[in-house]
């Protein structure tokens, strides 16, 4: 006697999308706008549409990221030049009492008269004259006044007719009030500015090649050495922030500051447009050039079969990248 097998149900294998609740065209049956498999399949969908848009936005190219990182960087350059303008047009209102002691007998009328610091009276490489005053011991009673007009060394130049005729033993203490240079100090800050924003962008630059969801290139290296893809974010690196003459870095620090706000301040504007314009386009050209293996970039001492140690020179977020 055969027993029949009740037939299993088969499965539907022609799966048509079902428009949801949130689509645009035709609207759905009245029995299927509040289907449980329907909301569900719609509301995944919309979820990932929305991540692949949100992933499609957040995505920058090489060379749009490129120019976007010179673009800030030209924008607080000029904020930070326009600060060091206002230093230019503007004198220092605060004041400061300095003190140095004689290191060796002076007797007049000597044109110079040897001290432990002498450039305390000339902060910044002020050249304003200074009045100061001898005491025998900091703070007590005045013996003479002497007035400098400058200072070469450790040795104060001595105005003999506007001082006093007095001789000075070892210790003596010459005590002053003087009055910080405004533009110096701007100008000695200004290169610490100019480094840190450089080594700000190649670092940007860098962290960004390396989250690239792509196959970087290689160093050029011997056989048989261990490599990494590195290439573009070792020569990016050291286009803007290297020790090399044509890096950014070293283009404009070697571009002497303006000291007035007149033609030599429209000069270095210009200079300085331009170095930040030729390492940008070296930049862009370096990496497509890189990217197409048509430069090779040299990995610099890099580990191998003899047990050569990587340079302690390159940076961990290059020796970090897959």
């Amino acid at each position: 006697m055969r027993v029949h097998k009740p037939k299993r149900r088969q499965r539907r294998s022609d799966r048509r999308f079902r428009l949801g609740p949130w689509s645009d065209g035709r609207e759905l049956e009245p029995g299927l706008e509040l289907e449980a498999r329907v909301l569900l399949s719609a509301r995944a969908a919309a979820m990932t549409n929305a991540r692949h848009a949100h992933a499609t936005v957040r995505r920058v190219t090489p060379a749009a990221e490129i120019n976007a990182q010179y673009n800030a960087f030209a924008s607080d350059f000029a904020a930070v030049e326009q600060l060091y303008v206002t230093a230019i047009n503007e004198q220092a209102t605060g004041t400061v009492t300095v003190s140095t002691t004689v290191t060796a007998a002076y007797t007049p009328p000597s044109p110079l008269m040897q001290v432990k610091n002498a450039s305390v009276f000339f902060p910044n490489g002020s050249t304003t004259p200074v009045t100061a005053t001898a005491t025998t011991t900091l703070g007590g009673a005045p013996i003479g006044t002497f007035y400098f007009t400058g200072f070469s060394g450790n040795s104060l130049i001595v105005n003999t007719t506007l001082s006093s005729p007095v001789s000075l033993p070892v210790g003596t203490f010459l005590t002053a009030t003087v009055t910080p240079s405004s533009l110096a100090s701007a100008a000695s800050i200004f290169p610490s500015f100019i480094t840190n924003r450089a080594n700000q962008m190649a670092i940007d630059l860098v962290q960004y090649f390396n989250s690239l969801p792509l196959k970087l290139p290689y160093f050029n290296t011997p056989p048989h050495t261990p490599n990494n893809r590195g290439a573009i974010q070792n020569y990016v690196y050291g286009a803007v922030a290297g020790s090399g003459t044509t890096s950014l870095l070293q283009s404009l620090l070697a571009i002497p500051l303006p000291t007035t706000a007149g033609s030599d301040l429209d000069i270095y504007n210009e200079a300085v447009a331009s170095a930040i314009e030729q390492s940008r386009i070296q930049t862009l050209n370096g990496v497509s050039e890189i990217y197409a293996s048509q430069l090779r970039v040299a990995a610099p001492s890099p580990n191998n079969r003899y047990g050569v140690v990587a340079s302690t020179t390159i940076p961990s977020y290059i020796l970090a990248s897959p």
